[in-house]
């Protein structure tokens, strides 16, 4: 009993002394151990570019290593060098989507890490400098998001740059109107797309056709209900006068929302939301067409009950593919699920439409469109249509206030020419994730003769980022990038949402609503719109 009683005592004491060793942090001579950290603590770092990372206490041995090989590999993560600078690889195909740079104490053994996301991606720009950053409301939604256009002037060897929002700089939510003549490396200064009108604007579309012209259009409250309206911007001469295309007049008090416009050679389609009046739920799809780019619109008509958020997109020969929100007509929303609705349209004629499947219990949003470019032309059997939309797990369907468990993004290809199902991927993985902000949301589509390119916000950093990906067969994507270039979130929660993206010699243009200059994690907030092309 006394040995054992003895021992107890010993194994106390020394349970004690290393608890004690424990907390001091390895102790030396009395002092406590210095924990380091590493800054920034997460950067985004454009693929063959650097990042200069340090550690503090200032002075402190470390070694340094990406993903856990010690000064990291050039081929796949990338290299760190002693003094903490990290050199991005430079091959998209080889580079994760983001790498873990870590700093070990020499002397403790103690260690720090950071993030540094890879993107193909250059810095971004702000592009509503009318205005002091972050202290206006604005917001780049549109239907299908399609609020970004490029025109490449082959004579001049540039990529002209065009994007369209809504803000309230001048007290009322007002269209502008932003252009680059050199690619999106300067921007002049936004103008207002109409500041004749008395009412608010929201939700522009634009479009280019063939000559470097710009068409946009928008929804106004001026008139006492909500009409739509289209403008041209002539690269030569400016803007030219406005045109209303929804069919009332002054005193009529239906509404008339989120258009979507779409350019083939001299035809021009517009679609848009139709409700009787401003508390009607389930709205009705309308378009117009024209046959000489705008000057006339002969045809106004409706294209389908119960339906909302349209999208437009054409191919060379001038078919309109459209793609909406479907309601449902006997036993509508939110009684069943929606799913996306296309239906073709060829001179002003509707033709035969197509609904797109959607996964037993789940809900189809904010559809958006593109057409192959090159379809319909020599050698070229098949209009290949890609449809892009929000999937979204909803416990308790509403028309607000809804409870949504997640979101993400799905992807249809379809045979415009006999308009059937080639296939459908799940072109973004489940995030898993839940609430009100939960995954990948407003998707975004273009085209080129190579790839599909998509963009779309992403809750999966634990805030939304904006996250693109291509394609060359819309079933294998390449790795995810981030494209916004401000992921620390030391000093709040920064947003970025509702991007858009346009397509030029194999480069994404994309535009988005920021809230980097506010740092507060709420839409209702001050916030900028910014932009960003592949490098």
């Amino acid at each position: 009993m006394k040995y054992k009683a003895f021992d107890s005592r010993f194994n106390i004491a020394l349970f004690t002394s290393l608890l004690l060793l424990l907390l001091s942090g390895c102790a030396v001579n009395g002092e406590e151990e210095t924990v380091i950290t590493v800054s920034p603590g997460t950067a985004v770092v454009t693929l063959g570019d650097t990042e200069q990372f340090s550690v503090t206490p200032a002075g402190t041995t470390v070694t340094w290593s990406v993903n856990g090989i010690l000064g990291g590999n050039e081929g796949t993560v990338g290299t760190v060098d002693a003094d903490g600078k990290y050199t991005a690889p430079s091959d998209d195909d080889a580079a994760p989507e983001k790498v873990i740079v870590r700093a070990a104490d020499t002397t403790t053994g103690l260690s720090s890490s950071a993030i540094a996301f890879l993107t193909t991606f250059d810095a971004n720009k702000r592009l509503t400098t009318h205005y002091t950053a972050g202290t206006s409301k604005s917001n780049t939604y549109s239907s299908g998001q399609k609020n970004i256009a490029v025109f490449k002037d082959t004579d001049a060897g540039v990529v002209n740059v065009y994007a369209v929002w809504s803000d309230n700089s001048s007290g009322l939510y007002k269209v502008y109107f932003t252009k680059s003549v050199d690619g999106g490396s300067s921007f002049d200064v936004p103008v207002p797309v109409d500041d004749t009108s008395s009412g608010e604007q929201f939700s522009p579309a634009i479009a280019a056709d063939g000559t470097g012209d710009i068409f946009i259009v928008w929804e106004d409250r001026g008139q006492g209900d909500a009409d739509i309206f289209l403008r041209k911007y002539d690269s030569v001469t400016g803007f030219e006068t406005k045109k209303q295309i929804n069919a009332d007049t002054t005193g009529i008090t239906d509404y008339d929302t989120s258009p979507s416009i779409a350019i083939s050679s001299d035809e021009i389609y517009v679609t848009w939301e139709h409700r009787e009046n401003s508390g009607e739920n389930i709205p009705d799809i309308y378009f117009a067409w024209s046959s000489n780019l705008g000057d006339t619109f002969p045809v106004k008509s409706s294209l389908s009950v119960s339906g909302r958020r349209p999208v437009v997109a054409m191919d060379p020969s001038g078919v309109a593919y459209v793609a909406w929100e479907y309601l449902g007509e006997l036993n509508p929303f939110p009684s069943v699920p929606t799913h996306i609705r296309l239906r073709k349209v060829s001179g002003g004629t509707p033709g035969a439409s197509l609904d797109l499947e959607v996964a037993t219990g789940y809900n189809a949003r904010f559809p958006s469109i593109v057409v192959d470019p090159v379809c319909n032309t020599a050698g070229d059997t098949i209009c290949e249509v890609y449809v892009v939309w929000q999937r979204s797990d909803i416990t308790d369907r509403k028309f607000v206030s809804e409870v949504i468990n997640s979101y993400d993004i799905d992807l249809a290809i379809v045979n415009g020419g006999t308009l059937s199902l080639i296939s459908t991927t799940l072109s973004v993985t489940d995030s898993g994730s839940s609430g009100f902000f939960g995954g990948a949301a407003y998707p975004a589509i273009a085209a080129d003769d190579t790839n599909i390119y998509m963009v779309w916000d992403d809750w999966r950093n634990g805030t939304k980022d904006i996250y693109f990906a291509k394609s060359s067969d819309g079933s294998v994507f390449t790795t995810n990038r981030i494209v916004n270039d401000d992921t620390d979130n030391s000093s709040g929660v920064t947003w970025h949402e509702k991007p858009g993206i346009a397509v030029a010699d194999g480069k994404a243009y994309v535009i988005w609503t920021d809230f980097r200059n506010t740092q507060l994690s709420t839409t209702a907030s001050p916030n900028d719109v910014f932009f960003a092309v592949e490098q």
